[in-house]
């Protein structure tokens, strides 16, 4: 599903190369808003949205298992985890 994972320059923006030819480009405020761990989803449910300092980057990618990937933000948050599967369909929201 995957071919790679990297960050730009900035670390601002993650670069998915997708099996079939095609790369996303998701910023990392775009990827912490969209964090599904249940820290985000509680603070989702008490503010309605997840507050992100502006200029946050990505500061580690950590493979899990075949099927997805642990990213760390530069705000300190490391506990989402996005299953490929979710990877794509970000991808295909922040596209359109």
């Amino acid at each position: 599903m995957i071919e790679s994972l990297t960050t730009n320059d900035t670390a601002q923006q993650l670069l998915v190369d997708w099996e079939d030819g095609s790369q996303t480009c998701l910023s990392a405020t775009f990827l912490r808003q969209e964090a599904k761990d249940a820290w985000s989803i509680r603070e989702r449910i008490d503010h309605g949205h997840v507050h992100v300092e502006p200029g946050i980057a990505i500061t580690g990618l950590f493979q899990i298992g075949a099927n997805g990937v642990n990213i760390h933000f530069s705000d300190g948050h490391d506990r989402a985890i996005y299953p490929f599967p979710y990877l794509r369909e970000l991808s295909d929201r922040f596209d359109n």
